[in-house]
């Protein structure tokens, strides 16, 4: 561990509602906003920015590399956004399309295969487009986007001291580092650090001073500290590992306790109301979540500071006789975006059935943080989403009793 000076720190805090935890590139670039409709022309060179991206379409593959450019947009929730490339003629380049929430840091879309991505919006936010060039390949294209509604809403001043880089000013601040804008190809005299976040490594170079020297660094989230050396490479938990628990610990760097102290005003005290409970979290602050109450939306996948509202339950009478109220449990019990039909190909949604009155009804939904792409029955008795087993075939039926071998 580095033992560190204390300067004047003037680092700013960053709220949990605005965090920033999107795709960084290697070699960092101006992204490029915009509006529904539009059509612009790129270029993936030599010199092109580098970011980190995963394959989404092969199951636990690890992170890549890929040289590309960026673009960000804003989307409104349900909005069906449509992106496609035209490669110029005579280019070589083989386009890989990657879409991420700015908000969640997450990557919500992902395609190799096609110059066409397809994407319906869960969350209202700005999301990051990047466009890359797969195998090192190069080349002139043409870009559109459509389906993302203008938003009507004027941003607050305040809401753009949120853009500031906190990791910048955490080198800059806490550190007396002065950091590069960009990463050269020679890091050998510099001082380069690591910032493994939400299943990506973010990588910041600067000028070596008088407490740090040149060399690879990791800052860890939990003790606030740099620990000299790269990053070690994450291994996938299991399912068996609570998710909100992960959720805390690998989105917003918690180091979360056993069990809730009945005094927790230095805490950080997180609700997650699910299934009709609700469920408390309890975890020591960093510089990222200040102490204090918040609660996890769903339909969002963010924290807000807070406690959760009382829940009431809703009145028989007023629903409208067209309204479905199956579609209302999922979006409002579970978190989940529902689509008005349900696709050919089911394999990349939420699929939940619902056996009601001697038969079944049928939803698809994007899924989300709790509930990953599969299928799932609605148990009445416990208002629970269960996972579908698959059914496995007898090897030997005596008497209408089904033995498996």
């Amino acid at each position: 561990m580095i033992i560190r000076k204390f300067f004047n720190r003037v680092a700013a805090t960053v709220v949990v509602t605005g965090m920033i935890l999107a795709i960084a590139a290697d070699l960092g670039a101006a992204a490029t906003r915009l509006k529904n409709g539009e059509t612009v022309n790129g270029f993936i060179r030599t010199t092109s920015p580098t970011f980190r991206y995963r394959n989404e379409s092969l199951r636990d593959t690890p992170l890549q590399m890929a040289a590309g450019e960026e673009y960000l947009f804003n989307a409104q929730r349900g909005d069906t956004i449509q992106v496609s490339v035209d490669v110029e003629e005579g280019s070589n380049l083989s386009p890989i399309l990657v879409l991420t929430s700015s908000q969640t840091g997450s990557q919500v879309a992902y395609t190799d295969k096609t110059n066409f991505l397809r994407y319906q919006v869960p969350a209202t936010g700005e999301y990051r487009l990047l466009v890359l060039g797969q195998t090192n390949t190069r080349g002139r294209y043409t870009l559109s986007v459509s389906g993302n509604s203008e938003q009507t809403t004027a941003q607050t001043p305040s809401n753009q001291n949120q853009t500031k880089d906190p990791r910048r000013q955490l080198l800059e601040n806490d550190y007396g580092l002065r950091v590069l804008e960009n990463c050269p190809p020679a890091r050998g005299s510099l001082v380069v650090v690591s910032f493994p976040e939400s299943d990506q490594t973010y990588t910041y170079c600067a000028n070596p001073n008088r407490l740090l020297q040149a060399g690879q660094y990791t800052y860890e989230a939990r003790t606030d500290r740099l620990n000299p050396g790269a990053p070690t490479a994450q291994t996938r938990s299991t399912q068996t590992t609570d998710p909100r628990r992960q959720l805390l610990q690998n989105e917003y760097g918690l180091m979360v306790l056993e069990n809730c102290p009945a005094v927790r005003t230095s805490l950080v005290v997180a609700y997650f109301p699910e299934y009709g409970q609700t469920y408390t979290y309890c975890a020591n602050a960093n510089r990222f979540v200040r102490a204090g109450e918040y609660t996890y939306d769903l339909r969002v996948s963010e924290l807000k500071p807070g406690a959760p509202a009382a829940q009431t339950p809703s009145s028989p009478t007023t629903p409208s006789p067209t309204t479905d109220s199956r579609k209302q449990t999922l979006q409002r019990d579970f978190g989940l975006t529902v689509l008005d039909n349900c696709p050919a190909s089911t394999s990349s949604f939420v699929v939940v059935s619902y056996p009601e009155g001697g038969q079944t009804y049928r939803y698809c939904a994007n899924p989300n943080r709790v509930f990953p792409a599969g299928e799932y029955t609605y148990n009445a008795s416990n208002r629970r989403l269960e996972q579908a087993k698959k059914p496995q075939s007898c090897t030997v039926e005596l008497g209408g009793i089904c033995i498996i071998r």
